[in-house]
């Protein structure tokens, strides 16, 4: 049960970081020459469950195409991959919350 807790954590940390990844973007879709980024997150996830203390891997985002002023940032795949990983994270949170009432109800003895 520690390993699931443990991934649903990485989880967490993993869609957080790339939130903020996705946020700049946004906040820079009128910023000349601009490269939107993003992270992968499940080789991230698959990284840190193997044990990886590496920092976070940030690319250049894929399928992106420059505007007229350099700039790659789309913002209709931007709030794509928010939503995305939005689901994900309440997921995680869910699961997460889930598994701490278990371990709640099993303290006090299933009462």
């Amino acid at each position: 049960m520690a390993d699931n807790m443990i991934v649903l954590e990485k989880m967490l940390d993993i869609s957080s970081f790339r939130h903020k990844v996705l946020a700049s973007n946004i906040a820079n879709a009128d910023t000349p020459g601009y490269k939107a980024k993003d992270i992968s997150f499940e080789k991230e996830l698959q990284k840190a469950v193997g044990g990886s203390k590496e920092a976070y891997e940030i690319t250049e985002a894929q399928g992106t195409l420059e505007n007229r002023d350099a700039n790659t940032v789309d913002l209709n795949i931007e709030m794509a991959k928010v939503a995305e990983n939005t689901l994900i994270y309440n997921t995680a949170t869910q699961l997460l919350s889930t598994k701490l009432r278990m371990m709640k109800d099993a303290i006090k003895g299933g009462r």
